[in-house]
């Protein structure tokens, strides 16, 4: 079996023989020993004091070839032996570790150290001990004893606990724990200072700030500073140099009379005074009767704006002013912009066919010829119109169109026709004769691309209108003898609107609560003396949260409108084939897209402003480029630089 080779280690028996010098075998006192070794083996030694102790030794390699030297003239006791025996396993680099009952292993003082137990009865092992330290830090006191302890040893400090692991022989470890008694004492001192013109709580805070030096823990500095706002005084209690430095430190700020500070005048750099002056006056009137609640009795706070130079003007204590110009940092900052970007397209398509066919006979004067004729609610001119004016009965008829006009009103309506227009008409005696084929065919499509932009303030409300202001009549009123009426008219927008109010939060999500119209006028119905105005409007009214930079869609419509119209005469209109001559058809297709999106972009500084501001410019020179007006972008340019005195955005 290689259980000795596979170990490298020795076992040595209380069988093994000894070398060791007996005293005293008949005294009834336990048995004494002198050691004499003169450059033996440690093995040998090993050997020896497994025999007189009665222990079971493993012995690691490197302690096998080790030569000690021992001499003792005094005989020893069995525990005497053993701690010399530890001694001289120290003196090589070697210490005994416990490994079960009666036995230990022999093994380099390194390696001890990570097998260390928590207690040792043996002064010459090595035993791990934790310190719990109540008021020094665990972090400084490893400092002090690291150099104390064996070089094999080890100190760790735990700062969350704040205790110190501790492994060294057993022997050291009293030294180490008188030393860290004597260590970890209590320095702090006590003491309070009044206060004549600085705040107890501002003077605490800054006291605490003092205590702690830059990367340094507050938690373990020894210093403490309370506030006693009834008494306007601070305690301190800590470290005596500390406290020392802090009463230096106080009494020198506290020199100041402050009570001139009680006035403050402080001009704002992006809020409004005026709406600062609510908020601030129900601070104070809270903060006043909290000091009336204390037992204080000073002055009362009073603010007040002064709009020109947008300024504050507030008179209140120390602590109160202090409070109040805290409160003030905090709301007048810069606030973020919001740069809200909309497209609206609309996009129709309308069709509109028609094919008839109109007819007319009649006779003239006195004649016998009996009269027909068609005639239907389309774009074809009046037969009967038509024929009316080209007749010779008419008054007006001189022969010569240009003195005719009714004849110059057929001739005018019959060259306004749109599509193909085929027609023949005449006289032939008494009888009137005409006939007109029309075939018309509309395709009118259109595209309406809107892009209104405007940016306001975080929580503003912003408001754009491109457009004209049209006149309506709401009433008229009649004088008393019913005579020149008096008309009411109320003004109207008309355009393309957008008013945005943005709210940004914490996520950099965006809430928009929006209004987007686009309108115009469709026509214009006279009824008598007035004349009443149709609008079309395409009105979005919505609230919606979108990311920085996201475009959403807001809303739109997509509408299809077919028609069909069919004018005829009852039972000729229906005869198949021939039924064509006697009736009029149409038929008309409306295809209407809208759709409104929109983009908010925050903008938080100076560069975020330049990049929304020449994205822009980029834009508008582009547009100017695509439709080939290169000198006009190359203009605009040039007026920017002039009219603004600086380059245009690139």
């Amino acid at each position: 079996m290689k259980f000795k080779s596979a170990l490298s280690a020795v076992l040595f028996a209380a069988s093994a023989p000894s070398a060791f010098a007996l005293a005293g075998e008949s005294s009834p006192e336990p048995t004494r020993h002198v050691m004499n070794f003169d450059d033996v083996e440690l093995s040998a030694l090993i050997a020896d004091v497994s025999t007189v102790t009665g222990y079971t030794f493993i012995v690691h390699p490197d302690a096998r070839t080790k030569r000690v030297t021992v001499s003792s003239s005094t005989p020893l006791t069995r525990d005497q032996v053993f701690d010399v025996f530890l001694s001289a396993l120290r003196v090589h680099g070697f210490t005994a570790v416990p490994a079960g009952r009666s036995t230990y292993r022999i093994v380099p003082e390194r390696q001890a150290v990570s097998d260390a137990s928590v207690s040792s009865a043996d002064s010459n092992t090595f035993t791990t001990e934790i310190f719990a330290l109540k008021h020094s830090s665990a972090r400084d006191v490893a400092a002090v004893i690291k150099p104390l302890i064996a070089e094999q040893g080890q100190v760790v400090a735990n700062n969350a606990s704040n205790t110190l692991v501790v492994v060294d022989y057993a022997s050291n470890l009293p030294r180490l724990r008188a030393m860290l008694k004597q260590i970890d004492t209590d320095p702090s001192v006590t003491q309070t200072i009044s206060l004549k013109n600085i705040p107890a709580r501002e003077m605490a805070s800054i006291l605490t700030a003092l205590s702690v030096q830059p990367g340094e823990n507050a938690a373990a500095i020894n210093f403490q500073a309370v506030s006693s706002e009834s008494g306007n005084a601070v305690v301190l209690q800590g470290d005596e140099a500390l406290v020392r430095r802090a009463v230096e430190v106080s009494r020198e700020l506290d020199s100041h009379d402050r009570t001139e500070d009680s006035l403050r005048v402080i001009p704002l750099n992006n809020a409004t005074a005026v709406d600062l002056v609510p908020v601030l006056q129900q601070m104070a009137v809270a903060m006043d009767a909290r000091r009336a609640a204390g037992g204080e009795l000073e002055a009362s706070t009073t603010i007040a704006q002064h709009e020109p130079t947008n300024s504050l003007v507030i008179s209140a204590p120390p602590e109160t002013l202090g409070a109040l110009e805290r409160i003030i940092t905090d709301l007048d900052r810069r606030r973020a912009q919001v740069l809200v970007e909309a497209i609206i397209v609309e996009m129709s398509d309308d069709t509109a066919r028609e094919l008839g066919l109109q007819f007319l006979v009649s006779g003239s004067n006195d004649s016998t010829v009996p009269f027909v004729s068609t005639n239907y609610s389309r774009s074809a001119p009046s037969m009967l119109a038509l024929a009316g004016a080209l007749s010779s009965d008419t008054p007006f008829n001189t022969g010569d169109t240009e003195t005719n006009p009714f004849a110059e009103a057929a001739i005018n309506s019959l060259l306004g026709l749109s599509g193909l227009s085929v027609g023949v008409g005449g006289q032939d005696g008494d009888t009137l004769f005409g006939a007109i084929l029309t075939a018309v065919e509309n395709d009118t499509q259109s595209r309406i691309l809107s892009k209104p932009f405007n940016m306001t303030l975080d929580n503003g409300t912003s408001s754009l209108l491109v457009g004209q202001e049209v006149p309506v009549a709401t009433g008229e009123v009649l004088g008393d003898s019913n005579s020149n009426p008096f008309r009411t008219v109320e003004r109207r927008d008309v355009g393309v609107g957008l008013n945005v109010t943005p709210r940004i939060s914490n996520d950099d999500t965006i809430r928009l609560d929006i209004i987007q119209e686009v309108s115009n006028i469709a026509q214009a119905i006279t009824t008598g003396s007035s004349t009443d105005l149709i609008f079309n409007t395409r009105k979005i009214e919505t609230s919606v949260i979108a990311d920085d930079g996201e475009i959403i869609v807001l809303g739109g419509l997509v509408e299809q409108t077919e028609s069909m119209t069919n004018e005829k005469v009852p039972v000729l209109g229906d005869i198949p084939v021939a039924g064509r001559l006697f009736r009029s058809e149409g038929k008309g297709l409306a295809r209407t897209n809208l759709m409104v999106f929109i983009r908010p972009t925050i903008v938080r500084n100076r560069t975020d402003a330049r990049n929304a501001t020449t994205r822009s410019y980029r834009y508008l020179r582009a547009q100017e480029l695509w439709d080939g007006q290169e000198n006009s972008a190359e203009s605009l340019d040039r007026f920017v630089n002039q009219v603004l005195g600086s380059p245009p955005p690139q």
